[in-house]
Formats: C-alpha cells, structure tokens, sequence
C-alpha cells in the first residue's frame, strides 16, 4: 500500500500549491474604517444594481423607506399599485416611473428564471438543505471547516460477486473518517475545528462537476472540502473539491486515478504469499497436497495464478490484458477500503491544516496524527519519514504562496512546525529551524549567499521590530530542546547578543508602546478579556441577559459574537476566566439572592451554578493547580471546588464590599481587597488571616500578584497604586499620577513591568523595580476596565467601557 500513498502524495504537491493560490483571493485585513464604508455603501450599491442613476441614490432610499409598495403576478406580467406618502425634499421630478420601473423588472427577470433554480436542484446532490446547512454553525471559537464525502456511485464488480453492496463501502470510508476527524480535528476544536457531514450525500443526485457547481453557487458563505470517490472503467479515481467562506471560486481537480485491479491485485499477492509460507509447513508435516489445497482455499488457486504469472512474464509475456480469475474475498474488499480511508484521512488533514494555515496562522497538525494513520512500527519508520517529509513540503509551498501578503509567515509558522515535530523526530525539527532562520535572514536580506558566516548585529538592532522579539523568543525555546550533536552556535550567539543590547537599551530608555489596532465592533459592555500567545477572548454582556463570547485575531474581528451564553437572569456584576481560558465564572444576582454561573467556553453549555451568598457578588478570582478553585467576595468570601460545586471555606473580617480577589501563583495564598480601604492576606487551605495591610485612603478596587508570587500590587479609588510584599506585608512603594479611580491592573509575565488603567480614561506603564513611570497611553474615551498582557510582555490589550478594544505593541 506504501506505494499507492507515495504516488497520492507526489501527485498532491503542486494541486495543494494551486489550492493554496486558489484560497488566497480573499485573504485580506480586516480594516475598521473599509468595513464602515462598505455598510454605508449596501444599499447604494443594490439600488445600482437595479440600474437606479448615482444621482438619485440617496433620494431613492429615502422614498422606498416612505413608500408602500404591493405586487401581484400573473404569470410573467406584474403590476404595481405605489402609494409615495410625500415627495422627499422637494425632488418632484424624479417619478414612481423612474425609481420602480428597474425594481418591477428585475422582479419579472427573477420570475422568469425560477424554471432555471428548479432546473439546478435536479443536480442538488445532498440529503441536506441549503438552509440547514449556512445555518447549522455550532458556536464554536472559528467557522468550522464543513466535510462531504461523495461515496462510489457503483461497485466494483469482483465485490458485487461475493456480495458486497456499494452503501458497504460508503459506511465503512464514513466510519474511518468520522472516528479520525473526532480525535484530531473535532467540532469542538477551538483552533482547526470541522463539521463532518457524514451520510449527507446523496450519490443517486451525483453527476460530477455539475453538482460541484451547483453547491458552490448555493454554499459559497460557508467553507466546504467534498471528499469525492468513484469509479470509472477499470480505475478507482479520488478527487477533490474545496472552497473557503466568501471565495470567488472553486476548486475541483483529480488527485489519483488508479488501475483498481492493480491495488487488488497487490492485495491478493499479499495474501497468496502469506499462504505460500504457510502451505510449506504444512507440507513439512507430512499433510497431502490435496489437504493442503483444501485447507488453502482461495488462497491456494491465487498462488498457483501468481507462480504462473511470474512465469509467464519470466518468458517474456506482458500478462497486463489477461484474465487471470483470481479470487476476491472480504480480506482484499477492507484493504482496498483501508487504502481508500486512508487517502480521505491524509487529504482531509492536509486540506484542514492549510485551510487554518491561511485562514489563522495556525501551525500545522499533522505531526499528532501523521504516525497513528500511517502506522509506527518499525518496518514502516523510513516511509512514515518520508510522509512526513513530503506533508512538509506541500506546507511549504502553500506558505511560499502567502509570503507575499504575509512575509513573515514563512519563518514564524515553519518555526511553529519545527515545534510540533520534536515528539516525532529531532532532526527533522532542526531542519525547521534552520529552513526558519536562514528565510527570517534572507527577509532582511542579512543573508543573501550561505558563505556569509558573520552577521551586521548593529543593522539587525536597527530594523528589529516586536514581531522579531517575538520570533526569537520561539526560536531560543527550540534552540533549548537541542542536543550537543547539534550546531546552534551562530544562532545562538546571535541571540545573546541581541538580548544583551536590548537589555541595555532599555536599562537607558525603557520600552516604548504604541497603538496597533482598534477593535470597534463590539456590541455590549466589556467584562473581561483573557489572552495567551495565540488567542484573545472578550466576554461582554449585552442588553438582552447574554453574555458574548468574542475571538478577537490581530487586524482581523469577527463582527459577530462567537458564542452567546444564556442563563442568567439577573445582573451580572464580576466575572473572570479561568487561566487556561476555557471557563467562565460570572455572578448573577436576582431581588432573592445572589450566585454564581459556571459555563465551559468551548461547548457554550452551564455546567453549574453555585449557591450560597445572600449579597451581591462583587469579585471572582480562578486558581487551577492540582485542586482547581474558584473564590468569590460579597460581604465575605467563599472559597469552592470546581470539580464537585461545593464550597469548603467561608472566609470573615472585611467590613464592607469585598471588590477584588487574588490567588497567588501556587494556589496557597488568597488575597483580598474591600471598600473598607482594607488588604487582607490568607493562607490556604485553612484560611488563617496572615496579615491585614492599611495604607489606602479610599476603597481597593483591583488587586494583582506577580509572576513569582512574592508581591501584591493593588489599586484604589484614592488614585493610587500601591506595591506590597505578600510575606511580611510591607508597603514597598507607592505610585501617583492617575487622577482618576484605578479600575484595571496588569503585571508583565517576565516582572519587568505593570500597567494600570483608570476612570481618567489612560493607561499607564511602570518600571516595576524602581516605580518609574515609563509611559502614558492614551486613545480611550471611557474607564479604563480591563487589561491583560501577552505572554511574551510585547503587547497589552485593553478594554474600555467606550466599547472598544486596544492593542498596544512595543516598538
């Protein structure tokens, strides 16, 4: 079978290249103000499609909003009865004439085409409606990837002899593809999701490229591969059909067209061969040749044909155009279906992959489930290498295609992919690495010839931007997992020196932040936003009691909600995410009583609601070590197991509102900010109080730990920031310079930094150690309520109650 899989994939190379150029014609920024212009410009446009003048454009909008309109048909002939309620400013000279005479003919044209629209759904080739299938998203954090699987429209007839049907074959090929997507690229994948439609097809409809066309026309909004098998003559033929959501075209090519009879012809020599060694030791016991061929069956008359073929052809005789009757069995119906299922497999992930790689920059997958589809043992170790090292390839190619719309994609997502590829083989994440490093040069055009051993430190200092931090920092995190045998002197020392001179720059001038990006189209206020290195998730209640779950990308907005959250039905004062941003917890508080919603992010579904304050909920706070918890402040705080919902500690002293909350890195120190102007420490799991810190003049609002765990960082209504040692609770500074309420604070992950947001509508940046004020951003037009920082310190994002969300990047 090796052989086959081989020739599927020389044969793929440069179709999955053609994809790659095909799936780019949309692949454009989301620019805020074009969005804009393009909503202004909707109903001009469709009114020019009518063929209604420029001129009268906003004139003709106006009056269709005041005009009453009543068709009626009879056939092909339609008649207009306009009650206009008044001319519009004046313009008397435009008639009722001049604005639907293009609309009554553009319905006529309609009426004359609908035999043409019933005409298309003769080649309608699913069970499924258009409808139910643009409407049939799950909610999930990207579109998902939908997948048909056009089955054989007949069978092979060495099958339909031993009684094999053709709904046989499309069960089993549904089945296999099913189970593999469901382990590796689900529904409920956050990053390379997929809707499988099995069985949706309807092979009876079928007829080839028409049907393509057919359901293009009628699915163009939504992303769709088709998986298409038949059977043709004497070949088995697989091909494929993919478009993305909103592409202008389709793509539909052959991908193998095989001699079926040359595959089941390699099955039953397998299995003649197989018997060969076993008729020899039966022989060696002494049994009959005819016992033998007895017992042998089928698969001693396969052998005799097979000796005889070797014969035949040792003479000098093409055997190709003879009939040889052979005998087929179940065994060569599930390796031609196990060959067939594999190849879907395989295309299926390529295709899934580049789909994401275009669309989101996600690295590929196929690393974890290349091995498992291909088989690990030893004997197949050098093709699963070589698979792996043509899948490789075919990356590669497809992001040569983006390199001149994304020219960093090439060296960050093939550093990505040498990151995926140290489970599976260590030398071919080196060649990664180097491929990354030697293309991250080459984009600066530092090295233009493979002899240049010394690189110009003070040009690449010059030009270097946050994007490059970004991808040094990933390439010394591969670097790391090299062993001796490797060379990574030049690079590395290329790194160290470039970290050294950063260090020093910003020992002189500090780091300096600037506005990347607005994200504009958020709907409802702004609750919480949570970030890591590849993702940001805004949570934002709305006016009608949901909570909306937003995927905000760089330079690229969805400009609906991902997800919307329904249960409460109350108010929702705090809410948090948990740190690996799969939860959230948010307090709904009714006229009885107050308590908690729990919801998991990825399926949308409330998993719990916790009962026992009596006040309203005013801070939540999210620990997930080895005991996951959750705790939540009103008047007291209570401390929960997220696992079970029940609380194990209720926690007393604070004498008013409780309205921040913070858990310490290793989940055992619980620190509490109140309106009574109080900080409070406790220790955990018993709740002792370890220390009560005064110093605030006003209520404390926001409270933060830093990354090791050794100092609190509190903000306050007195417009003040305050510095703490969470051991002995010394105030170590203090910081000034807000004039308005602290309503947001941030810690960078490497201690370096902070920042703080405030009702004075600015963010500001310190200097950790020394308290210096580093920088003030400005840009928001309300409070400042929610920052969070990437993982890497080179960006801040922040929300604002101005309904807006800021992306600030270090320059």
């Amino acid at each position: 079978m090796e052989q086959w899989v081989n020739l599927l994939i020389q044969v793929a190379k440069p179709i999955f290249t053609s994809l790659a150029y095909t799936g780019t014609n949309i692949f454009l920024d989301t620019v805020q103000s074009e969005i804009k212009n393009q909503q202004n410009r909707q109903a001009k446009i469709a009114l020019s499609s009518l063929g209604i003048k420029k001129d009268h454009s906003d004139i003709a909008q106006e009056i269709i909003q005041n005009t009453s309109l009543i068709l009626q048909s009879d056939g092909v002939e339609n008649k207009s009865v306009v009650q206009p309620q008044q001319s519009v400013n004046g313009y008397s000279s435009i008639t009722k004439q001049d604005l639907l005479g293009p609309i009554s003919q553009k319905i006529e044209e309609t009426a004359l085409k609908l035999p043409e629209i019933n005409k298309s759904f003769e080649y309608w080739p699913l069970r499924l409606l258009p409808s139910q299938l643009i409407h049939s998203r799950l909610g999930d954090c990207q579109i998902p990837l939908k997948i048909l699987v056009a089955p054989p429209q007949k069978n092979l007839k060495e099958f339909k002899s031993i009684g094999i049907e053709v709904q046989e074959i499309e069960s089993i090929l549904l089945q296999n593809l099913r189970e593999f997507l469901a382990q590796n690229y689900s529904s409920q994948c956050s990053m390379r999701p997929t809707e499988f439609l099995g069985g949706a097809w309807n092979y009876h409809n079928f007829h080839g490229e028409a049907s393509i066309k057919v359901l293009f026309e009628a699915l163009q909004s939504e992303p769709i591969l088709i998986l298409e098998t038949g059977i043709e003559s004497d070949y088995l033929i697989l091909r494929l059909g993919y478009w993305r959501g909103q592409q202008e075209q389709y793509y539909y090519e052959t991908l193998l067209k095989l001699p079926y009879r040359s595959l089941l012809e390699t099955s039953l020599a397998a299995r003649a061969l197989r018997w060969k060694e076993i008729k020899t030791k039966l022989l060696t016991m002494g049994k009959s040749p005819e016992e033998v061929a007895k017992l042998g069956g089928d698969n001693d008359i396969n052998l005799g044909i097979l000796e005889e073929v070797v014969q035949l052809q040792a003479a000098g005789i093409e055997t190709g155009e003879l009939n040889f009757g052979y005998r087929v069995n179940h065994q060569d119906f599930t390796y031609i279906c196990q060959f067939l299922s594999q190849c879907q497999c395989l295309v299926a992930g390529w295709v899934t992959d580049i789909h994401y790689l275009i669309e989101n920059d996600i690295p590929p997958h196929l690393t974890s489930w290349l091995p498992q589809l291909l088989g690990e043992s030893g004997s197949e170790s050098e093709f699963l290498s070589a698979i792996i090292r043509a899948s490789i390839s075919i990356y590669q190619k497809v992001l040569q295609v983006l390199v001149p719309e994304k020219p960093n994609s090439m060296a960050q997502l093939s550093l990505k992919l040498a990151h995926s590829l140290f489970p599976l083989d260590i030398s071919l994440a080196k060649e990664q690495i180097d491929y990354s490093w030697q293309h991250w040069l080459q984009q600066r055009q530092l090295y233009p010839e493979p002899e240049i051993k010394r690189l110009d430190l003070d040009r690449i200092q010059a030009t270097i931007t946050a994007q490059d931090w970004e991808y040094l920092v990933n390439l010394q995190a591969c670097l790391s997992r090299l062993d001796d045998q490797y060379d990574i002197a030049p690079m590395q020392q290329v790194i160290n020196s470039l970290c050294d001179r950063r260090t020093q720059s910003y020992r002189q001038n500090g780091e300096h932040f600037a506005l990347d990006y607005t994200v504009t189209e958020i709907s409802g206020q702004v609750g919480c936003l949570w970030l890591d290195s590849t993702n940001c998730k805004l949570i934002s209640k709305s006016a009608n009691k949901t909570l909306d779950l937003w995927q905000l990308k760089r330079r690229k907005v969805q400009l609906s909600p991902t997800c919307q959250l329904r249960g409460y039905a109350g108010k929702a004062i705090a809410m948090t995410l948990s740190p690996d941003g799969d939860k959230l917890v948010c307090s709904d508080t009714t006229p009885k009583r107050s308590h908690l919603k729990i919801w998991h992010l990825h399926t949308g579904k409330l998993e719990q609601t916790l009962f026992g304050h009596k006040q309203i909920i005013q801070s939540l706070a999210i620990s997930c070590g080895d005991r996951p918890f959750l705790a939540s402040g009103s008047h007291k705080i209570k401390l929960w197991d997220l696992q079970t919902g029940e609380s194990w500690l209720t926690l007393f002293g604070h004498q008013q509102w409780v309205y921040a909350l913070a858990i310490a890195p290793d989940g055992q120190t619980l620190v509490s900010g109140s309106e009574d102007k109080t900080i409070r420490i406790w220790h955990l799991p018993k709740g002792n109080l370890a220390q009560t810190m005064t110093g605030h003049k006003a209520s404390v609002k926001v409270l933060a730990i830093t990354p090791d765990g050794q100092t609190i960082v509190s903000g306050s209504d007195d417009q003040t920031i305050k510095l703490w040692d969470i051991k002995t609770g010394k105030l170590l500074r203090t910081l000034t310079g807000h004039t308005g309420g602290i309503s947001s604070v941030a810690i960078d992950p490497n201690s370096q930094y902070l920042v703080s947001g405030s009702e004075d509508k600015t963010i500001k940046v310190w200097h950790r150690e020394s308290g210096e004020l580093r920088q003030t951003l400005f840009g928001h037009e309300q409070t400042v309520r929610t920052l969070v920082i990437h993982p890497n310190g080179q960006t801040i994002v922040s929300g604002s109650d101005d309904k807006t969300i800021k992306f600030w990047r270090i320059i």
